[in-house]
């Protein structure tokens, strides 16, 4: 079975397309200058230099980097078909034209001869057809569709065949439209793209045994570290990398009952929280909404966080405002 990855370049080609729109629109407006008269030289040379400009453009939006997006199994990219031979079916042709106003026995040897070139032109080895470009456009639909080799990696096909773009795509990799290879994104600020095998080397080759890459001092050591990739985001502005971990960590330790973490409180909550926060004195809070009995019989209860004033609204059945400035509730 064949792969097909989804690339996108929406992101590196935005600013891109809106000069060529531009272009576009400057060549609309000079041809609707012109109108039906005979456009003078001047201003053949203008839409003409436009039209360029529009080329040019365009061509290095398709150059653009682009983003594997998805990839999908799909059908084989190759299938075979006979071969033919122009000389062998054209010698049958001429046989069989050579059997008008022969004898029957004449005929038979001619027949012969026929059935022995077609059989020589059975025994031919079959044609393999490479059909990537219409099954791109197949899966595709109107999509950035790239066959990818499973089996390449670093430009060489592991199991002896043909490699194909260099390396097998996933999900975040790089697809490079001039040099019609994926790889993986740059792990490193340090780290180049080897241009034959389109994988990332190191600038220090690393030592035999198990060795971890420190990139702020640009050595390989013998003690467990990770190195902070360039293409990781920190999925909040206040946790930090952990190099004995590789992972970002809260500034505040997980609960074990609480999964969701409000960047604005920097604290961990058991529901997610998506209002704003209404007055600079309330404080995020748990309460139960609901109580119910499970399966087996065991009291349960439904929490909810919220905001919550500092201070308790009273129960007594009137009607309260907050009043920020005294941070209590005041009757209306």
């Amino acid at each position: 079975m064949a792969h097909y990855a989804f690339i996108n370049n929406d992101n590196s080609t935005q600013i891109l397309r809106g000069e060529l729109q531009t272009l576009y629109d400057l060549k609309s407006a000079l041809e609707l200058a012109v109108g039906e008269n005979e456009p003078t030289a001047e201003q053949t040379a203008e839409i003409e230099q436009t039209q360029q400009a529009i080329d040019a453009k365009q061509q290095e939006i398709d150059n653009a980097l682009c983003v594997v997006t998805g990839v999908i199994t799909g059908v084989p990219e190759t299938y075979e078909k006979p071969a033919s031979d122009e000389t062998i079916e054209q010698e049958i042709k001429d046989l069989e034209d050579s059997r008008a106003g022969k004898t029957l026995e004449e005929v038979e040897a001619i027949q012969a001869q026929i059935q022995a070139k077609i059989e020589e032109l059975h025994a031919l080895p079959p044609v393999e057809v490479d059909n990537t470009i219409y099954w791109e456009g197949y899966y595709g639909k109107g999509q950035l569709c790239k066959r990818t080799s499973y089996n390449t990696v670093g430009g060489v096909h592991q199991n002896g065949g043909t490699p194909f773009r260099k390396n097998y795509a996933g999900v975040g990799y790089i697809y490079d439209p001039v040099r019609d290879a994926f790889y993986a994104p740059q792990p490193f600020e340090s780290w180049t793209l080897n241009e034959d095998t389109c994988l990332w080397e190191c600038p220090i080759v690393k030592p035999e045994g198990e060795y971890w890459w420190k990139e702020d001092t640009g050595e390989w050591v013998d003690y467990e570290y990770y190195s902070e990739p360039i293409y990781s985001n920190s999925p909040f502005a206040s946790w930090t990398w952990n190099t004995s971990t590789g992972v970002y960590d809260p500034p505040v330790a997980k609960p074990e009952d609480k999964n969701f973490w409000h960047e604005g409180e920097q604290q961990w909550t058991t529901t997610s929280v998506l209002s704003e926060k209404p007055y600079p004195s309330w404080v995020l809070t748990d309460s139960v909404q609901q109580e119910y009995t499970d399966e087996e019989g065991n009291l349960k209860q439904f929490i909810v966080t919220d905001w919550a004033a500092p201070v308790e609204k009273p129960n007594d059945g009137n009607s309260y405002l907050w009043d920020e400035d005294t941070q209590s509730w005041i009757a209306e």
